[in-house]
């Protein structure tokens, strides 16, 4: 069956179902606190999709070449902020289930409110991570509205007291879908993302009754267990502290649970989770990148520190995942070219320059990270046989191995991955092949 992302084409069709209406409130919701994370491109993809709907008539069919040409940029381009604005919660993307019909539907989701988004603890939690603790304290200022002065008595009239109801003959409830309130539900995740039956396993025995588990309090379970690298086990121990008999599951004591438990198990080895098998006829180069594309960075960087990984490991780890879109085995295979570059050295700055450099390359998996780091090797070997650089040129010192030049000079681009260069073998790079044997040691 065909990737639905191989079907995105300038010519392929797509209507917006927008039953909501996209108010200055909600603007300010996506401006104050989804802005710093899925950054300015992709509010500005948002944001056009609600002002278009209103130009348009409603599920008109159109072209996706016109995003193309109103956002100017390329499908590739609008695809990557797709993915975030579907990861946050605010788009929800279907496609048609015909045969020869290439229709997306995008649907549109309203911000959460200002109380959901800091009561739902992934999102805050990344805001905080994101923007430091004082802005995130002034943010949350700025949202929030006193309650009502204590000791009053409600004196409102009800309608009953003031309406007289009419003739209800020829009435009739209207069985229609209107214009509503569709709010996000927080980030894209589902309930099947948890293995509840596990769980239920596991606290046979204990006071925790399975009719404790609402939607709302199995959605936080699996927002926890994915913020926190949570299995079932580790969910048992904070349900102990967070239940009781009588009064059921504390959502808050289970968020605030989570985080201790988190905090106290960091330090530890991180829960692992399931790797593949890999073909015995894989060569060992490619064996050793395709398994950084299935292991979480949070394990990798325990691996790397021997389970003791300091709390500036642990920041740049989490920044790097809440402030780009580089999926795991390309932030792996930067943890650990970092690692051998910098002798052990995690630098925040350093790394973070080249998270972002790749992310701008559009860099998606660990072997296009690979490759390009093998393509800009090569370039500089030949630089270095060939004429000297001309003054005023200055080369990417991230990828040039010099551990002793200054953070402050180093390069603002790195050399796209160019898939026609032949790709080395581990054997070629005694660099790499030292990564392989440290990745094997660690397993």
């Amino acid at each position: 069956m065909m990737n639905f992302n191989e079907r995105l084409k300038p010519n392929t069709e797509f209507m917006i179902y927008n039953p909501s209406d996209f108010e200055k409130s909600h603007l300010n919701v996506l401006n104050e606190l989804y802005l710093p994370l899925i950054h300015q491109d992709a509010a500005m993809a948002y944001i056009y999709l609600q002002e278009s709907s209103l130009h348009h008539g409603t599920l008109e069919i159109r072209f996706h070449k016109e995003i193309m040409d109103e956002l100017n940029m390329p499908l590739s381009t609008f695809s990557a902020l797709l993915e975030k604005l579907e990861g946050i919660g605010l788009i929800r993307t279907f496609v048609s289930n015909e045969e020869h019909d290439d229709l997306f539907i995008y649907e549109l989701l309203l911000p959460l409110t200002p109380e959901d988004f800091f009561k739902d603890p992934m999102l805050s939690l990344y805001l905080y991570s994101h923007i430091g603790p004082n802005a995130y304290k002034k943010k949350k200022e700025r949202l929030t509205y006193p309650m009502k002065p204590k000791n009053i008595t409600e004196v409102t009239r009800k309608f009953t007291e003031v309406f007289q109801a009419g003739s209800g003959e020829g009435f009739t409830v209207p069985d229609a879908s209107f214009k509503r309130e569709n709010v996000s539900a927080g980030p894209n995740l589902d309930i099947e993302d948890f293995d509840f039956d596990v769980l239920f396993t596991h606290l046979k025995g204990t006071k925790i009754d399975r009719s404790f588990f609402t939607r709302e309090v199995r959605m936080l379970i699996v927002k926890l267990s994915v913020l926190f690298n949570l299995n079932a086990y580790d969910v048992k121990q904070i349900l102990l502290s967070s239940t009781t008999q009588y009064a059921g599951i504390d959502m808050e004591q289970l968020k605030y649970e989570a985080r201790r438990y988190y905090q106290k198990e960091s330090r530890g080895k991180l829960p692992a989770i399931s790797k593949p098998q890999v073909a015995e006829r894989e060569t060992e180069q490619d064996s050793y990148i395709d398994r950084l594309e299935s292991i979480s960075p949070l394990d990798r960087l325990n691996d790397i520190r021997n389970n003791q990984p300091s709390d500036n490991d642990l920041k740049l780890v989490t920044d790097i995942i809440a402030r780009t879109s580089l999926p795991n085995g390309v932030i792996n295979l930067l943890l650990e070219y970092v690692y051998q570059q910098k002798n052990g050295d995690l630098g925040y700055n350093y790394t973070m320059k080249i998270a972002r450099d790749w992310e701008d390359k559009g860099i998606r998996s660990a072997k296009e990270a690979y490759q390009s780091i093998m393509d800009y090797r090569k370039q500089m070997n030949a630089k270095r046989k060939g004429p000297k650089d001309r003054q005023g040129e200055r080369k990417p010192s991230w990828m040039d191995g010099g551990r002793k030049r200054a953070e402050k000079k180093e390069a603002e681009q790195q050399p796209a991955p160019r898939k026609e260069a032949v790709q080395k073998t581990a054997k070629d790079d005694p660099e790499i092949q030292k990564m392989i044997d440290d990745f094997r040691k660690s397993r």
